[in-house]
């Protein structure tokens, strides 16, 4: 199974654990609303020139001063001007991550000469150049971000592009919570191609170099640009990019990215707005993500035997909601998209046990966790996001959705998530919100379920204690 999670992870490993210094001024932190991005890329030095443009909004009841960027340590920012080309102070300086003394990054500090005051918008331009080496070194073995003819990636994680924030855990987790849009003119030399989520907007060829315009396709929360000797599969609105060799596994894969699109849409409603969705091929060990409209996939998933489950879980977040809860749980989206995943294999991929047996297998490795760290018991799980436990809402979440998927039925199952998703799509909702809606729908009273699994540890308990998934099926389904 693709570990998707390992972006938000192995990032939030380091972050965690960075102390708030001097530096955090989290409550005054602007939101990124737009990103323009004109990259080339020089193979012959293996550097990167960017010119930039962020556009920021104030949402803040303060002025905001100081504008905190964070860029790759052997990234260097050449000057910084407003709007009208005028310069803007500013200082840059490669520092250590307090308490991850290996990870470093470039901070620079933009001093408004005029403050940003609230709901004001903003454009600042940032030159820089430099280089990117990964981040191996730091214990993030995926992020092997660098320049080469035969692949190169430019990603939040390897900080190749400016990030605004302090380096203190609340400003970082916040990075999955941006959505803004972009506008990326990248320059590769001809015989390449740029691989990206958005829309290909314009292809032109100029000389030796090939200029490739993506412009966003929904609001995002992270930019990611691969370059390499691509194929391209393209049906209907879907496209997979992959490697001369795996022509095989695009097929399978583009007929996994269908089967759930269209499964999910059969249960759940179809898209608002759905323009396509694009899977990208990585080498081996540069770890698979996620974004709005693209999965960064890696080499193994294209040979066989062929991975669905990671297609499937991913695709299912096209049905999340926006959370508004300041430290989200995630228990409604990954607990969710853990459980389908699973489901689609038992539905199209004829695994009958596949249920029943990840049920099962997380029970036993909650309970040797919690076993080990018994102030897990303590916790409800409602607040994994608050006490930094989001990982268990993957696993422990999936078990939740088992159960109450067998206690409502696959109809009532099914609309509670595509009401949820009609009703908030737009406009982004907390827990509580996918709570009352899962009350709503349901047929029969689900306050006890939901009180011993969300809102105090009372199932956990019984976890501890060796109850097993039939087991646990049965209690509710004979105490609604």
């Amino acid at each position: 199974m693709i570990e998707f999670r390992r972006f938000y992870f192995s990032i939030f490993i380091a972050i965690v654990i960075t102390s708030s210094t001097s530096l955090s001024q989290t409550n005054f932190l602007p939101k990124t609303i737009h990103y323009e991005l004109d990259l080339r890329i020089d193979y012959d030095t293996e550097k990167i020139f960017c010119d930039c443009e962020i556009t920021i909004s104030n949402h803040t009841d303060q002025p905001i001063e100081q504008i905190p960027i964070l860029l790759y340590r052997l990234l260097t920012v050449k000057s910084v001007t407003d709007e009208n080309n005028r310069a803007i102070p500013y200082s840059q300086n490669v520092i250590s991550v307090s308490g991850w003394e290996k990870l470093q990054v470039n901070f620079i500090e933009i001093s408004l000469e005029k403050k940003l005051d609230p709901n004001e918008r903003r454009t600042i331009k940032i030159e820089y150049e430099g280089y990117l080496l990964g981040y191996s070194e730091t214990g993030w073995r995926y992020v092997k971000d660098h320049i080469n003819k035969d692949f190169t990636i430019i990603r939040t994680d390897g900080f190749g592009y400016p990030i605004i924030g302090y380096p203190n855990d609340r400003d970082m987790m916040a990075i999955v919570k941006e959505r803004y849009h972009y506008l990326l003119n990248v320059s590769v030399p001809n015989g390449l191609k740029l691989a990206n989520g958005g829309k290909l907007v314009k292809k032109m060829k100029n000389g030796e170099m090939t200029t490739y315009t993506y412009q966003s396709i929904k609001p995002s929360w992270r930019l990611d640009m691969a370059i390499s000797d691509y194929h391209l599969l393209e049906k209907n609105e879907n496209s997979v990019f992959y490697f001369a060799e795996d022509s095989a596994g695009a097929e399978n894969i583009m007929l996994a990215l269908e089967k759930s699109v269209n499964t999910y849409s059969e249960w759940f409603g179809h898209l608002h707005n759905y323009q396509g969705f694009k899977i990208i091929e990585l080498p081996e060990g540069y770890g698979s993500q996620a974004d709005i409209t693209s999965i960064l996939m890696t080499a193994d998933n294209f040979t066989p035997p062929y991975k669905t489950t990671g297609i499937y879980h991913e695709i299912s977040h096209l049905w999340n909601v926006i959370p508004l809860d300041p430290q989200p749980c995630r228990v409604e989206s990954e607990g969710l998209a853990q459980f389908l995943q699973f489901l689609l294999l038992k539905k199209l991929n004829n695994q009958v046990n596949a249920i029943e047996d990840a049920a099962e297998k997380y029970l036993k490795r909650i309970q040797t966790s919690f076993k080990k760290n018994p102030k897990y018991r303590t916790i409800p799980m409602k607040d994994y996001g608050i006490q930094g436990m989001t990982d268990y809402s993957y696993t422990l979440g999936m078990v939740v959705f088992a159960i109450l998927y067998e206690m409502v039925g696959d109809n009532h199952f099914n609309k509670m998530i595509g009401t949820f998703y009609s009703k908030y799509d737009k406009t982004g909702a907390t827990l509580d919100d996918f709570i009352n809606i899962c009350k709503k729908e349901a047929p029969i009273d689900l306050t006890l379920f939901l009180n011993d699994w969300l809102d105090t540890t009372k199932a956990i308990d019984d976890v501890i204690e060796g109850k097993t998934y039939k087991e646990f099926v049965h209690y509710y389904k004979t105490n609604k």
